[in-house]
């Protein structure tokens, strides 16, 4: 199969994770919501996010090293000591994992009330580094099923199913945190097996200790960065905190939320595209990774655009479904959103640095933008509220994926623009045109009517138009697609 389809289908494959992922996951908030004591949702919520949050550093950058390893060593042919280096990393892991853990129990009595559930959510930290090794180390193998079926499906629905049982069983607040837990213990489980099962026939030559020691060198600037990036997602709602409270401040807490939905397709595709960058990098094929990258970086884009658009057009009523008192931040929303399309835009220029080795650089740039994001947000947010707060949240953004491109383009030599780029803007100028009319002529209508009409007609006019906005051989392959399509249901 070629590189192109293989990025096709797991950018795909991870789409349809994620999907499923947010099922889920809503799935888990209504079955608490609905079935725990007043408070027990947010407890809930506060704990499994404390652990998922610290778990990004607690992996002591073993996940992303378990990617670019493998993707190396297989892309060279050399697979014999692969199996012996992941397990290795995992062990790292655990240890790291395991530390962030007991300082997380030790220092959980200061929350007062929520002590024993962030100090229970805690304790699933090793098995949630150990799965994210494991499911890296299949990825490096250019494999998504495994990260589709353990992340994004299986633990998911796994906690639901334990909650609820733990729930039915008299449980409440405690026990649905550790059924959190407990759905991590088999995740970590079955990446091991999976991996294992990926990597039948490698060989289990020892690893050297130069190459554990290069593991961990390489590691170690992820663990501070990868908090770091967590936090450019949320310092701005802390800093608007301090100076805006009640309606105005859930409000731009949804808004936030909603703004990172069209994150949905650049994640997916850098899933995939890390370890091609790894492996070609690492073989010196730098246009053969130019050319990948673009294509990458430009299906991201045709697939986030529909979703950042109609969410712009239609912002008021997309928050409405939050309750009435949240329209009121459809311009934070607005912002935001131009904030997340450029860094889709700019595609995986982060990814790219971590893969070809540069994780010191990775983590400046995090620093970086946090000081920025700080700087900006506490006197715009102070001055301007939720406005402020989103203008410094976009600015910080933009500008270190600005930064970021330029590292790439100087260090490795690549950059994602190119002529069919600029194609997108057809069917996007379409799709924008479209649910502006829509949502004038449903203006009047009840708020989900104007939402769901202004959503609909915006994608077919996007989808209508997309084809006059993607290069020759594509459109003819969507044609050859269609075509099978049309065949299949007629047969």
């Amino acid at each position: 199969m070629s590189d192109e389809r293989v990025l096709l289908r797991g950018t795909a494959a991870n789409v349809v994770g994620l999907l499923a992922g947010v099922a889920a996951a809503f799935g888990v908030q209504v079955l608490l919501g609905r079935t725990l004591p007043a408070g027990g949702l947010a407890l809930v919520t506060i704990a499994v996010q404390v652990a998922f949050v610290a778990s990004a550093g607690a992996r002591f950058g073993m996940d992303v090293a378990a990617v670019r390893l493998v993707a190396i060593a297989e892309g060279a042919g050399d697979p014999g000591t692969l199996r012996s280096l992941v397990d290795r990393c995992a062990g790292v892991a655990i240890v790291a994992s395991v530390v962030v853990a007991a300082v997380i129990a030790a220092a959980s009595p200061l929350t007062g009330d929520r002590a024993s559930a962030i100090a229970i959510g805690a304790a699933g930290l090793p098995f949630i580094a150990v799965a994210n090794v494991y499911l890296g180390a299949t990825r490096g193998l250019k494999r998504m099923g495994p990260t589709l079926a353990v992340f994004w499906i299986g633990q998911p629905v796994l906690w639901i199913v334990l909650a609820a049982g733990a729930i039915a069983a008299g449980g409440e607040t405690n026990a649905a945190v550790a059924a959190y837990d407990v759905s991590w213990v088999v995740g970590a489980v079955a990446a091991r097996a999976m991996w294992r099962a990926a990597a039948a026939g490698m060989g289990d030559r020892p690893a050297p200790r130069e190459d554990v020691r290069a593991a961990i060198a390489y590691g170690l600037p992820r663990a501070p960065s990868a908090l770091l990036a967590q936090a450019l997602f949320w310092t701005d709602l802390f800093v608007l905190a301090h100076y805006v409270h009640g309606a105005p401040l859930d409000a731009y807490a949804a808004a936030g939320r909603v703004s990172q939905l069209v994150l949905l397709f650049l994640t997916s595709a850098n899933l995939i595209f890390a370890p091609f960058a790894a492996d070609l990098h690492a073989r010196g094929e730098r246009e053969r990774l130019d050319a990948l990258f673009k294509q990458a970086t430009r299906w991201a884009l045709a697939g986030t655009l529909p979703a950042a658009i109609v969410l712009a057009v239609a912002a008021p009523e997309v928050l409405r479904a939050f309750g009435p008192d949240y329209a009121q931040g459809a311009t934070p929303l607005r912002i935001m959103l131009a904030g997340q399309t450029v860094n889709v835009a700019t595609g995986g220029v982060a990814f790219v640095l971590i893969m070809v080795g540069l994780t010191g650089l990775d983590l400046v740039d995090n620093l970086l933008a946090a000081v920025v994001l700080v700087g900006l947000a506490v006197p715009l947010a102070s001055s301007h509220g939720p406005t402020g707060a989103a203008i410094a949240s976009a600015v910080a953004l933009a500008g270190v994926n600005a930064l970021r491109l330029s590292q790439v383009w100087r260090r490795v030599g690549i950059q994602p623009f190119d002529r069919a780029y600029a194609r997108l803007a057809i069917p996007a100028c379409g799709c924008a045109a479209a649910a502006v009319a829509a949502r004038a002529a449903t203006g009047d209508q009840r708020w989900w009517i104007t939402l769901v009409t202004t959503v609909a007609v915006g994608l077919v006019a996007y989808l209508t138009l997309l084809p006059a906005g993607l290069p020759v051989p594509e459109r003819a392959e969507v044609a050859r697609w269609l075509r099978r399509a049309r065949a299949a249901r007629a047969g």
